[in-house]
């Protein structure tokens, strides 16, 4: 169903009545791109309406209209106030455009390692700000998501070990389960196993 504005009978006050927010997260190397380009193919071939927004594409671009052009993994390597910053307004930016689809789609990462520690992906400021029906965690065997990292040469990746990527995959799930607790919303956990991006991508469509 399209989003449509409806009127309050309070003062003629009027309103639009958004769509279905769904955010889906993973950690790096997990395949949560790649889940969602089969996601889009599978619902542009059946004619149903979603919109893909990528948080850190819209955090670049507000970091690039303040310092110029910046890469976004370099993001996680500027000062946390700055950080912060941009994730307020990209969050306000996405927030605006849940009244134009049915269903949008909010890729982000539950967590983000910094210098500093991990960093929540979706502190409460921006879970407000979003207010997601729905919160998935696409997830693959730690080896494989080991070895997807390692042959990516498309993005600056930090250096992990097995044990970083053990231990952001349970600080991807808590924090998950903290934004569950804020909002109401449930969490599920999808599995992206190696050439399998087309079922976890038909698993997420039927949650839509």
């Amino acid at each position: 169903m399209r989003s449509k504005t409806i009127h309050s009978d309070l003062g003629g006050l009027s309103e639009m009545v958004r769509g279905k927010v769904v955010v889906i997260t993973g950690i790096p190397g997990v395949g949560k791109s790649t889940v969602l380009n089969e996601l889009t193919r599978i619902t542009g071939k059946i004619g149903k309406e979603l919109q893909v927004v990528n948080f850190g594409t819209v955090m670049v671009k507000i970091a690039e209209q303040k310092r110029g052009v910046i890469h976004r993994d370099e993001i996680r390597h500027k000062p946390i106030q700055f950080q912060h910053q941009l994730q307020i307004q990209a969050a306000k930016e996405i927030a605006k455009m849940t009244g134009k689809g049915s269903t949008l789609i909010v890729d982000t990462h539950m967590m983000v390692r910094t210098e500093s520690g991990y960093w929540a992906g979706l502190p409460s400021h921006v879970i407000t700000e979003l207010k997601p029906d729905l919160l998935i965690l696409i997830e693959a065997d730690p080896k494989e998501i080991f070895h997807r990292r390692t042959a990516d040469q498309t993005r600056m990746r930090d250096r992990v070990l097995m044990d970083d990527v053990l231990e952001e995959i349970a600080f991807s799930r808590a924090f998950a389960a903290a934004c569950g607790t804020l909002t109401g919303a449930p969490v599920k956990i999808v599995q992206n196993p190696t050439g399998r991006q087309v079922e976890a991508a038909e698993e997420i469509l039927k949650l839509l």
